[in-house]
């Protein structure tokens, strides 16, 4: 018998998934590369993120070996340095690293949408949207799970298909990833 407040292992591999890969390639990914000058460019750009990402994550796992108590980022850095750097990294993350990327994944499909219903208000849509699935997530745990695996599955077959589809295009696009001498285009 499973117990009702608790999630599933698949519900919870979604969340993981959706958290890591996201709608960014979607929406973000041609804004922020379409300015470099290269493939070498945005391989050196994608290669540093990483490096920055590997330093923030590093230490993790040994910290609550360390200082063995729930709050992780918040409890770590009031108990280093002090109370309020906790307390400031934890509405910064509460702010920054978790309702921004919400309203950047709504700001698109408000505006995919008027593309489609040109009477819609893209910003309209996008609030509509995240009170939506708000209000699903918090309605019900089952509903919730059930809608975090189904929108998760979604994503993930666009993501397929968009792969897919790249193998069947015919016009190439000159791309090389070894350094530009002077980086002009």
């Amino acid at each position: 018998m499973s117990n009702p407040h608790r999630i599933s292992l698949l519900t919870a591999t979604c969340i993981v998934i959706a958290n890591m890969i996201g709608t960014g390639i979607f929406t973000s990914l041609g804004f922020q590369v379409g300015d470099l000058p290269s493939g070498f460019a945005i391989i050196a750009l994608w290669s540093v993120g990483g490096i920055c990402a590997m330093c923030g994550a590093l230490p993790t796992p040994n910290s609550p070996r360390a200082l063995p108590r729930s709050g992780e980022e918040y409890h770590f850095l009031r108990e280093i340095y002090h109370p309020s750097l906790g307390f400031l990294a934890g509405w910064i993350s509460a702010t920054v690293g978790f309702s921004a990327p919400v309203a950047i994944a709504a700001m698109p499909f408000g505006t995919y949408l008027a593309e489609i219903f040109p009477s819609i208000n893209p910003l309209v849509a996008a609030m509509a949207a995240v009170w939506i699935v708000t209000v699903v997530l918090l309605c019900d745990l089952r509903l919730g799970s059930a809608f975090q695996v189904g929108s998760t599955r979604s994503e993930s077959r666009a993501h397929r298909l968009l792969i897919g589809a790249g193998f069947y295009v015919n016009k190439t696009q000159p791309i090389s990833f070894w350094p530009m001498k002077g980086m002009a285009r």
